[in-house]
């Protein structure tokens, strides 16, 4: 009676069981994979690893890149894999640009895999053979390109922008004195406080959050980072005072920085394209920016009230500079021109007018920084060709002959009788600021 009061039972339960269903399932790591083979492993490979992450395997994925682990395994919604994919959490949509997003079913298979724990393929696939070579030393050493260049009198020396890292070196001999990292990516922009005593640096790789630090000058000691916009930043200042440090970025947002706590302090916005220059007036007051608006803009530091627009520009403006004075304002873009505006003590709008528009370059103009005494200003541009000018008429002093690549980077150095050129070939390079007479050259190693 027991044995068939168990037996009972027994077949009770089992008619109860029911198979799990395909969709129940966690998916296997395998169709995951394809996956990301299909629209991420042209950036996330083992050879073109970028921000060191590789999606290639699983457990290459799991370890995670420059961002950390991208994937918490049983919580999708806390992934970061999941929010670039959706573009959720006011995270880069990813694949970026023009590339083909996941579908929504192709979304829905990543989400499913990770709730269900982010496993590994259920049947082993055959480790890959790697092709053993020799390792051959190569006969040249790739060069980081230089994307900006800095001048700091106190100490006499240059900062050079590169590929995440900056380099501090002597005015006089080119030696490197420190090499500054931290940031992620291309440096795009640095500044020097007006002491001397800190240097700024800004960058990221694009689609991802854009940083920006502070290093003592003297020693080299990282004294802060900067983490809060959405993209790549792409210039950098100190206030005169040292108190406030000035991001733009690809986002389009300009942001200012405590620099004694690491404390935002405001955002500015009203520019509708990225932020590309950025310069204080010598009393602090006032920030010009420069964006791929079109437009130059003028704001007022302590409230974060824009208070003037230009709009005289017919393309996007990448350099803004104010004169060493402060009365003056210059800026370049793809219009291939100059631009100095005189700036009135308020620079309230309608007080600003433009004093000279010069068509300088060719090409695209890169950079312009003013000497120290304010009388000469240096420009580059996508021609290959560096000038220097009046800079109270905009009358062109001498230029130098087409350079071996683009030069991004230009500053005067101590007493205005010599100036700096740094290019994307990775050369940074010494001439008289009269003659154009070249000097030495150090080559990033």
């Amino acid at each position: 009676m027991r044995f068939a009061s168990f037996l009972a039972a027994l077949v009770l339960a089992l008619s109860n069981v029911r198979p799990a269903s395909a969709a129940s399932a966690a998916p296997d790591f395998t169709l995951v994979q394809a996956l990301f083979k299909k629209h991420c492993v042209e950036c996330h490979s083992v050879t073109e690893a970028e921000n060191n992450l590789v999606l290639e395997n699983h457990a290459a994925l799991m370890k995670g890149g420059d961002g950390g682990a991208p994937v918490v395994p049983g919580d999708s919604a806390k992934s970061l894999l999941m929010k670039s994919l959706e573009g959720r959490d006011k995270v880069k949509i990813m694949p970026p640009g023009k590339r083909k997003k996941f579908e929504p079913s192709e979304l829905a298979l990543v989400k499913a895999w990770i709730d269900g724990g982010a496993k590994p393929p259920a049947i082993a696939t055959e480790p890959v053979r790697e092709l053993v070579t020799p390792k051959i030393a190569p006969r040249v050493t790739p060069r980081k390109s230089i994307q900006a260049v800095a001048f700091a009198a106190p100490h006499n020396v240059i900062a050079v922008a590169r590929y995440r890292e900056v380099e501090l070196r002597d005015a006089d001999t080119g030696a490197v004195r420190h090499t500054l990292t931290g940031i992620r990516g291309n440096v795009n922009s640095v500044a020097f406080s007006t002491d001397g005593q800190w240097v700024a640096a800004a960058g990221g790789e694009p689609g991802l959050q854009g940083q920006a630090a502070i290093w003592q000058v003297a020693e080299g000691g990282l004294v802060r980072k900067f983490e809060g916009h959405f993209d790549a930043l792409y210039a950098v200042a100190l206030s005169p005072d040292g108190k406030l440090l000035a991001t733009g970025s690809y986002d389009q947002k300009i942001k200012l920085w405590d620099t004694g706590t690491g404390a935002e302090a405001r955002t500015l916005t009203g520019h509708n394209g990225a932020v590309y220059g950025l310069a204080f007036r010598s009393d602090g007051k006032v920030l010009a920016s420069a964006s791929g608006d079109r437009t130059l803009k003028l704001w007022e530091v302590a409230t974060g009230k824009r208070l003037d627009t230009f709009s005289q520009p017919t393309k996007e403006q990448y350099t803004v500079a104010f004169s060493p004075d402060g009365r003056r304002l210059v800026a370049g873009g793809v219009d291939n021109r100059i631009r100095l505006y005189a700036v009135s003590a308020g620079a309230a709008e309608g007080t600003n007018p433009l004093l000279e528009s010069k068509f300088a370059h060719e090409g695209a103009v890169l950079r312009i920084a003013f000497a120290s005494d304010g009388a000469t200003l240096l420009s580059s541009a996508e021609d290959r060709t560096v000038k220097w000018w009046d800079a109270a008429k905009l009358v062109e002093r001498g230029h130098l002959d087409p350079q071996p690549d683009l030069a991004p980077a230009v500053a005067f150095l101590a007493g205005n009788a010599r100036f700096v050129v740094g290019r994307l070939d990775g050369t940074l390079q010494f001439f008289d600021a009269k003659s154009g007479q070249p000097g030495k050259v150090a080559v990033n190693k």
